[in-house]
């Protein structure tokens, strides 16, 4: 079975529906005759496709999208190992670095110069 969903996913118009599970195959069988969604199979990256066609096709659609996940989640586990080993040096190996580690690892970019040019410095006096 998971070498006939592995098939689905990487190319749902040339498997063979009797060997996918039963809750499977008749959406399969539905998905094989759609003509626009093979031009589109041609055509498209493959995650973009499953994405476009899932709420069409819901129950083969989540299944193709459970075989990509684990390639997504793996990946960031790996960026996370890594930014520790950069973070986690000798000098640095006391350091509580939960902060350190969301910043290294987010998505987003900072804007350390636009706060500090916001913020009003400390007056001499």
């Amino acid at each position: 079975m998971e070498n006939s969903l592995w098939t689905l996913v990487q190319n749902p118009f040339n498997t063979d529906v009797e060997l996918l599970l039963e809750s499977l195959q008749e959406e399969a069988i539905d998905l094989k005759c759609d003509l626009s969604m093979k031009r589109d199979f041609e055509t498209m990256k493959l995650e973009e496709f499953w994405v476009k066609y899932l709420p069409m096709y819901p129950k083969v659609g989540e299944e193709a999208l459970r075989v990509f996940l684990p390639f997504s989640s793996t990946y960031l586990c790996e960026a996370g190992f890594s930014a520790l080993v950069v973070l986690k040096t000798i000098q640095r190996n006391r350091l509580d670095i939960e902060n350190d580690l969301r910043c290294v690892l987010s998505s987003f970019n900072s804007r350390i110069s636009d706060l500090v040019r916001k913020k009003q410095q400390q007056p001499s006096h």
